[in-house]
């Protein structure tokens, strides 16, 4: 029974290989931190609805900045978390990955982040900041910390 599991896995896999190639990821495996991140972060620019060019780079330089990312690490990193966000049902499996595994500290800087990509194409959108709220208070980001970082990114006018 267990030889049949295997091989069934083994298929499934291959099959999941074949239909998302590139990806090795299966269903149930844990991103790393990376990809949770910047799938988080693609949530919130696509919020609008309207993927921005602006947004789409500023959130490419917060990612190579942030982990010292080469050029094909980061299209690699970039095209995995799209993937994953135009698949993913819900956030958990996301922002358990980084409430595990990022201080309170770093989970701030990352709704900071979040606030920058927002305003990237120089509005904000209700559905933006609407994420944000929420991914806030799934990542125990307190509220007024949720405003300071949002005032923080807020662009000068």
């Amino acid at each position: 029974m267990a030889a049949q599991l295997s091989v069934a896995g083994q298929i499934n896999r291959l099959i999941r290989q074949v239909m998302m190639p590139g990806s090795n990821a299966r269903p149930n495996d844990e991103p790393g931190p990376e990809l949770a991140m910047a799938v988080l972060m693609f949530e919130v620019v696509r919020a609008d609805d309207h993927l921005d060019v602006r947004e789409r780079e500023a959130l490419a330089r917060q990612l190579a900045e942030r982990f010292s990312l080469e050029k094909d690490e980061l299209a690699s990193l970039l095209s995995q978390a799209e993937q994953d966000a135009e698949q993913a049902t819900d956030h958990y499996r996301f922002v358990k990955q980084l409430n595990e595994h990022m201080s309170l500290e770093e989970r701030t800087e990352l709704i900071g982040m979040l606030w920058e990509l927002a305003y990237a194409d120089g509005e904000l959108d209700a559905h933006e900041e609407h994420r944000i709220r929420r991914l806030a208070g799934l990542l125990h980001v307190s509220h007024s910390e949720f405003i300071r970082t949002k005032l923080a990114a807020q662009p000068d006018k």
